[in-house]
């Protein structure tokens, strides 16, 4: 037989209970109670454990929610902006093309009004601006209503013959000296006999620089007799410019030269009475008087 253990209990009234069981059955209780307390233990550890997860997850959706509103603002306040430059731009271009409408109706009356002064001075001697080349209109027709762009356009096209024509002829002085002996009849200053002088002497120091009138090509540059060294300049337009009496002459036959350049120094070369330069402007091989140009050149300034 098991052994037998009694459990007394007393009550307060001196009431006593007891309950016999047996060694089995006490171990059975025991096992049981230690099973139920692990049991409840592990349950307790893993709801202890998941809501921690809860909780933490609960945060990071908080979290979550919080940085959402946030990029919700600044997305907001992006877009705030964005719209701002969009208006700003438009602004800037609306002001930036009156701007530029401006610029290019001041350009184009300054641009008129020299047109019309570079004309009425180089027609003052004579000289014809070359036009443009229409283009072939044949099979067309129907009136014609030039463009605001095409004004300008044409104006540019004005502009841009006339700087070219004007490049290209002789305007200005090549030295700096007084003018001793113009263009026409004079006496000879060695002879002293009625003779006809076909350009104009600048008095000078020996060695002072000549420069070009305008644009061109070096034709010749050699010692030429009684004009002493010499350079003869073709300007490609009918029009030539010679320079006698130099010292030395710095160009050489073929070379490309620009207006102010210099092309020789002042001397007392071939027939001359003194350090001085004759220089002679000639169209289609007939000398002209130089000075009309000189004249021109003063009301371009």
């Amino acid at each position: 037989m098991d052994d037998q253990l009694h459990i007394i209990i007393a009550g307060d009234r001196g009431k006593i209970f007891k309950f016999p069981c047996s060694r089995k059955k006490i171990c059975i209780i025991a096992a049981s109670s230690i099973i139920t307390l692990v049991f409840l233990t592990v349950t307790s550890l893993f709801s202890i454990s998941f809501f921690t997860k809860q909780h933490n997850y609960s945060e990071k959706i908080t979290k979550l929610q919080s940085q959402l509103k946030q990029s919700a603002e600044q997305q907001q306040r992006l877009d705030i902006t964005i719209a701002e430059l969009k208006q700003s731009k438009a602004e800037q271009e609306t002001a930036f093309k009156e701007e530029k409408e401006h610029l290019i109706s001041t350009a184009v009356n300054e641009l008129t009004e020299r047109s019309d002064l570079i004309e009425k001075i180089v027609g003052s001697i004579g000289i014809k601006i070359p036009k443009s080349t229409p283009k072939d209109g044949r099979n067309s027709g129907g009136p014609f209503f030039a463009t605001k762009a095409e004004q300008q356009d044409e104006l540019l096209y004005r502009a841009d013959r006339y700087l070219k024509t004007i490049r290209l002829l002789p305007f200005g002085r090549p030295v700096k000296g007084i003018i001793t002996s113009r263009y026409g009849k004079r006496k000879d200053p060695l002879n002293h006999r009625s003779a006809f002088h076909s350009g104009i002497d600048f008095r000078g120091k020996r060695g002072e620089p000549i420069k070009a009138t305008a644009d061109g090509v070096v034709k010749k540059a050699f010692r030429n007799g009684g004009y002493g060294n010499y350079v003869l300049i073709d300007h490609g337009n009918g029009y030539t410019t010679s320079f006698s009496h130099m010292k030395k002459y710095l160009v050489h036959r073929g070379d490309k030269i620009k207006r102010g350049q210099i092309i020789g120094l002042i001397g007392n070369t071939g027939r001359s009475t003194g350090p001085h330069l004759h220089y002679e402007v000639a169209l289609d091989g007939k000398r002209i008087n130089p000075y009309n140009f000189m004249k021109i050149a003063k009301l371009k300034h």
